[in-house]
């Protein structure tokens, strides 16, 4: 599934090009035309509130009267609203957020001629995914979604971003190496982006084992999203590697063992980022796009000679409704996995930040 992505919005500036982001032509008058069907993804930092707090506020007088909310309130409810002329519509979503501090992807998908949408709340750190239908959703004008990320949309300081496809966007896991990322196989290492289901794949202390669904997508470089590189010679890496901030990999050594009574345990590369290993990209594209392969098994994989995890799709498999919005939507029911499991125990960041002296692969 990989959604053309045509607007951004951060705190610092906007992107619109309604040919897609990465389109080398001049942006030109977009008039009243619609956008028939659509995403909007939002990226926010939730936290324990005491007032309810408009994530995204949007409001136009002309030509005619225009605008879109999402709220967040404290018992955890995110409501949509959205207005256009005379008509209006809103949505509650009932989530668990408002507990802690935690980061969640906010999605609102359109599909006006089929008259049907999608509110949801994924948390990427958990595997949550909460959502709701929503009844007859209006197609948004071109001209407001460039309104939308210029200045006239207030985001609340906990968005890092706002982002807009032309397309429905994927709910759940993302992929998260790059096409040039090169895997292990038993014929030696293969760009991933070439690998087919049924090719057979190294899997870190056992026979190899076979793709079920290779796949990618398309998202903002922001965020959660936003590209992080591994350096050679870190982590056994015979080239660099290009890979998204939630992208786990695995740590080991004895004081992996002595924490935690685990030979081994992964985490997200984004908490890896005080050591020298890891950096950010500097000037990313405006989109990537990741790819991923789903494994009979959940297992660590060598990519470019450093150890990672193959594609975690338990939060997608969870469920028939999680499973029809994720990335693995294309894939047949004859061969999804049986078995859902993690290839080693996950960290979280406070955790990972203990290892400081823990092998990295």
């Amino acid at each position: 599934m990989t959604p053309n992505w045509i607007a951004t919005r951060t705190a610092e500036r906007g992107a619109f090009h309604p040919r897609g982001l990465c389109c080398a032509d001049p942006v030109g008058p977009v008039g009243l035309a619609l956008l028939a069907r659509g995403s909007i993804l939002i990226e926010a930092q939730t936290r324990p509130l005491s007032n309810p707090v408009n994530l995204v506020r949007f409001s136009r007088l002309d030509p005619w009267p225009t605008g879109l909310k999402i709220c967040l309130e404290p018992d955890g409810t995110v409501r949509l609203m959205v207005r256009q002329g005379n008509r209006y519509l809103e949505t509650a979503l009932h989530t668990g957020l408002g507990g802690k501090i935690e980061t969640a992807h906010i999605a609102f998908i359109w599909d006006a001629p089929r008259r049907r949408g999608r509110l949801s709340v994924y948390l990427p750190d958990h595997g949550h995914l909460w959502q709701t239908d929503v009844v007859s959703p209006f197609p948004l004008s071109l001209r407001d979604i460039r309104r939308m990320v210029a200045d006239d949309t207030t985001l609340s300081p906990d968005v890092n971003f706002i982002a807009v496809a032309d397309a429905p966007c994927p709910l759940g896991p993302v992929p998260g190496l790059t096409g040039s990322a090169a895997v292990d196989t038993p014929d030696g290492p293969v760009l991933i982006r070439t690998v087919q289901p049924g090719d057979l794949i190294c899997a870190d202390g056992r026979s190899p084992v076979k793709a079920l669904w290779v796949g990618r997508t398309t998202v903002p470089s922001l965020g959660r999203f936003a590209p992080m590189r591994l350096r050679r010679p870190y982590m056994g890496l015979w080239d660099n590697l290009i890979i998204s901030m939630d992208q786990r990999v695995c740590l080991s050594g004895s004081e992996v063992e002595y924490l935690f009574g685990e030979e081994r345990v992964t985490t997200a590369v984004r908490h890896l980022e005080i050591r020298n290993c890891a950096e950010p990209v500097r000037t990313p594209p405006p989109v990537m796009t990741y790819y991923q392969i789903l494994l009979e098994t959940h297992e660590i994989i060598r990519v470019n000679g450093a150890k990672v995890e193959s594609f975690d799709g338990s939060a997608a498999l969870s469920s028939r409704s999680a499973f029809g919005v994720s990335v693995l939507s294309d894939m047949g029911e004859d061969i999804r996995p049986r078995e859902v499991g993690l290839a080693a125990p996950v960290l979280q960041g406070f955790e990972a930040l203990t290892l400081t002296g823990a092998t990295i692969g």
